[in-house]
């Protein structure tokens, strides 16, 4: 999809279900999710983080996705440092080029497992993902 158009974001999302009659809503709702019933629960930090959470905490995902969770945050943080949004102006050419120089082995040989050092330096650089930062 970058190779077509660079200028694509990429992103991933955790299911977050909608209040609609359906096999994943009613799955969710076994596993103990709700809706808030008041504004302030609406309002609540627990409930603004929910869809950013990734995984942890979210009762439809047991721990037996865990390691679905994993290798997918993996292969995001690889393509996120390989190919850095677009739309944030603080990430200047010599942050692209550092993160897309660091992880561009990975993502050519599509190595994803355990990009620590990826992780360390979008932590240096301090940029806008979309993965974790929403719209």
């Amino acid at each position: 999809m970058k190779q077509i158009n660079p200028a694509t974001e990429i992103v991933l999302y955790t299911y977050t279900p909608v209040p609609l009659d359906g096999r994943l809503y009613a799955a969710a709702k076994q596993q103990g999710f709700a809706f808030p019933a008041t504004l302030e629960e609406w309002a609540s930090p627990e409930w603004e983080q929910l869809s950013m959470r990734r995984g942890d905490g979210i009762p439809w995902l047991d721990r037996s996705h865990g390691d679905m969770r994993r290798r997918l945050r993996n292969f995001e943080r690889v393509i996120n440092a390989f190919y850095p949004t677009v739309t944030d102006r603080r990430l200047t050419g010599w942050r692209r080029a550092a993160l897309k120089a660091a992880s561009g082995l990975r993502y050519r040989l599509k190595w994803y497992g355990a990009p620590y050092e990826l992780r360390a330096l979008q932590r240096m650089i301090h940029y806008q993902r979309p993965e974790t930062t929403g719209f």
